[in-house]
C-alpha cells in the first residue's frame, strides 16, 4: 500500500469528501497515500481537507482556484505524485472499496486495471438512471468503433496503474472534462499497455457533477482523438 497513492477529483463536495475519505481509511487502511485535487471548488471543501490533515499523515491535498475540469483535477494529481503506482477514484464514494482493495493488493505485473460497472452486465443490472446507461451504452459503442478501445466500460471513475505508464504517454491532452476518461485509455491503448477490466459494484449517488449538457462536448471530443489517431 505505501507504493500507491490514489488520487481523488473534488469539485464543492463538501457534503460528500469526507464520507468519501473515512470510507478509504477505513477499507485501505493508513498507508496507503491519498492526495484530493480541489479544482475551483466554492463551498467548504477545502476547510474539510486542511482538518483531515492534520489528523493524517498519509493525506496531502492540491487547491486550485480555477476549475480544471475532473480530467484536469486527475491529470495534476498524476504529475505530482512520485508513487510507483497510482489510482484514481470518483469524489462520491460509490465504489465498494472492498474490490478495490483487492485490485490494489494483488496488482502484481498489470499495467492497468479499470473498473467496469457493465463486465458481464446488462442494462437492468447496472444502478444508474435510464437515460444514463442509454447514452453509456451509445458511447461505449462509438468508442468501440471509432478509437478500438475493446472496453465495456471507459466512464467508470476508479481506475489505477503503474506510475510509469502514465509518464510514457502524451501527457498533452485533449479532452480535461468527462471525456477525459477515454482519452486516457486511447493513449494508454496505443503505447502497447494491457488494459484489464474489473468488474466493481457500485451505487448511484445523487449529487452527481455530470449532466447531460455535457453529452454533445463529449462527442465533440471523440471526432477530436479519432482524427488524432
Amino acid at each position: 500500500m505505501k507504493e500507491w497513492t490514489l488520487i481523488i477529483p473534488a469539485y464543492n463536495e463538501e457534503k460528500r469528501i469526507k464520507q468519501t475519505l473515512n470510507s478509504v481509511k477505513n477499507t485501505l487502511g493508513n498507508e496507503i497515500n491519498v492526495l484530493v485535487v480541489s479544482n475551483g471548488s466554492k463551498d467548504k471543501t477545502i476547510d474539510i481537507l486542511k482538518e483531515w490533515k492534520k489528523n493524517n499523515k498519509n493525506f496531502n491535498f492540491l487547491e486550485f482556484k480555477e476549475k480544471l475540469g475532473k480530467g484536469g483535477a486527475i491529470l495534476e494529481g498524476l504529475r505530482k505524485t512520485k508513487s510507483k503506482y497510482v489510482g484514481f477514484i470518483d469524489a462520491d464514494d460509490s465504489f465498494d472499496l472492498k474490490t478495490v482493495k483487492e485490485i490494489i493488493e494483488n496488482f502484481d505485473d498489470n499495467d492497468v486495471v479499470i473498473a467496469s460497472k457493465w463486465k458481464e452486465k446488462n442494462i437492468f443490472e447496472v444502478d444508474e438512471p435510464f437515460l444514463r446507461k442509454l447514452s453509456s451504452r451509445v458511447w461505449n459503442l462509438m468508442c468501440r468503433v471509432l478509437l478500438d478501445l475493446k472496453l465495456n466500460d471507459t466512464q467508470a471513475g476508479a481506475k489505477f496503474l503503474r506510475k510509469d505508464a502514465f509518464d510514457a504517454i502524451d501527457r498533452k491532452f485533449i479532452c480535461k472534462a468527462f471525456s477525459f476518461d477515454v482519452e486516457f485509455l486511447f493513449l494508454l491503448n496505443k503505447g502497447g499497455y494491457e488494459i484489464k477490466e474489473r468488474y466493481i459494484k457500485t451505487i448511484h449517488r445523487d449529487g452527481s457533477t455530470f449532466n447531460m449538457k455535457y453529452v454533445f462536448p463529449m462527442f465533440k471530443d471523440l471526432m477530436k482523438l479519432w482524427w488524432s489517431k
